[in-house]
């Protein structure tokens, strides 16, 4: 993503599955994943070596956010139409 840490950026450590490592976060413009935008969304960086490429972890806060449904038969990630979406809200 071509984002390093600034001066003022602060670190941290997160827990996970893999383990304890170091981050910083940073609020984006933009974030796209397929067709879908969300913008001004805090990230967070770090060194993920976990044996095999990877180029991020998408979290419960983009995939709400983004509207998102995985489908995990066919391994992919769908975005719900915002339009029809909105004019349901109050339904």
């Amino acid at each position: 993503m071509g984002i390093v840490p600034a001066p003022n950026d602060s670190l941290y450590s997160v827990r996970g599955v893999g383990g304890s490592e170091v981050v910083f976060s940073r609020v984006v413009k933009r974030l796209r994943v397929g067709e879908r935008t969300v913008e001004d969304f805090e990230v967070e960086i770090g060194g993920m070596d976990y044996g095999f490429p990877i180029g991020g972890i998408l979290g419960m806060d983009f995939l709400l956010q983004a509207g998102a449904t995985i489908d995990l038969e066919r391994l992919v990630i769908e975005f719900a139409d915002r339009t029809r979406n909105a004019s349901h809200a109050g339904a």
